[in-house]
């Protein structure tokens, strides 16, 4: 069998494996409102694309070589501290921005973030200690989108392109949370697909910086770990960001989602098209090399 077609059936194969079981469970135990009722259901979900990526590599025989599954390359600590560091960042930059561009009300130095330093170090430190508690998730997912779906689409079609289709595909997964508002919430025009359109956006350009991060270390853990933190360390640190001292929910320019969209996206944005132009400068450059020995 020509390598294209067992790459298409081994991407077919992880696919169905991947999706499958958390749109049954995500239907089956939806609240209608972007939320499970089912804990157990919840915290497996995103096992699933590495569960896939188990069974799928045994069923086709394809084995564990090329896995990513070793802690990295020499030099790769720098990318360890980054893949801990964005996160961490992501919330601050955004809560500047919300407050320039989208906070009617009162200015950042009035948010509950800043009212109560002790507090805002103590919720900081806390999430990123559930992030690094619970990086099997992230490396739940990590595994099966970065260090195995984009590989085998590279397969297929330029590592750009590979990159974008991996986005969109991860995006999707989330299909059925989204449908009910999870991440975007319910109140703004054109729900659900709106809210599908802004997550296929984050997904593609959060699916360059974490296939930079796992191509750079050729391990998955960095990507899992960052992919982690920022689920952990994002809702809990800019929260606060969005109350006054005294409780209060500043007034805004415009709906939540468009909020999240001014404030939270540019810095995601910055990251994937960075590591996207970095990612394709090294390949260029490699491939200069070869031409020239």
């Amino acid at each position: 069998m020509p390598n294209k077609k067992k790459t298409l059936l081994r991407i077919a194969l992880y696919l169905i494996l991947a999706y499958v079981p958390v749109y049954i469970l995500c239907f089956a135990f939806s609240d209608k409102e972007g939320s499970l009722t089912s804990v157990l259901a919840g915290n497996t979900l995103m096992l699933y694309p590495a569960i896939a990526v188990i069974i799928t590599r045994i069923v086709t025989r394809e084995g564990f070589h090329n896995s990513f599954l070793g802690f990295g390359k020499r030099n790769s600590g720098k990318y360890y501290a980054l893949a801990v560091l964005y996160p961490i960042a992501l919330p601050y930059v955004s809560a500047l921005l919300l407050h320039l561009f989208v906070v009617k009300n009162g200015n950042i130095t009035d948010s509950a973030a800043l009212s109560d330093g002790t507090s805002a170090v103590a919720m900081l430190l806390l999430s990123i200690v559930s992030g690094f508690a619970m990086a099997v998730h992230g490396f739940g997912e990590e595994l099966g989108w970065r260090g195995y779906l984009t590989p085998k689409l590279e397969e297929l079609m330029p590592a750009p392109a590979a990159v974008i289709v991996t986005g969109i595909i991860w995006a999707l997964w989330h299909g059925p949370l989204l449908a009910y508002g999870y991440d975007f919430g319910r109140d703004y025009d054109f729900f659900p697909y709106g809210g599908f359109i802004a997550m296929i956006v984050m997904c593609v350009f959060w699916s360059a910086f974490l296939t930079w991060l796992t191509k750079r270390t050729n391990s998955v853990y960095p990507a899992a770990l960052c992919h982690m933190l920022i689920d952990t360390v994002l809702n809990a640190n800019l929260m606060p960001f969005t109350y006054n001292a005294n409780g209060d929910k500043f007034e805004l320019r415009t709906n939540d989602f468009w909020g999240q969209i001014i404030s939270v996206f540019p810095m995601i944005i910055a990251a994937g098209a960075v590591s996207m132009v970095l990612m394709w400068r090294k390949k260029s450059s490699g491939e200069n090399k070869k031409v020239l020995s």
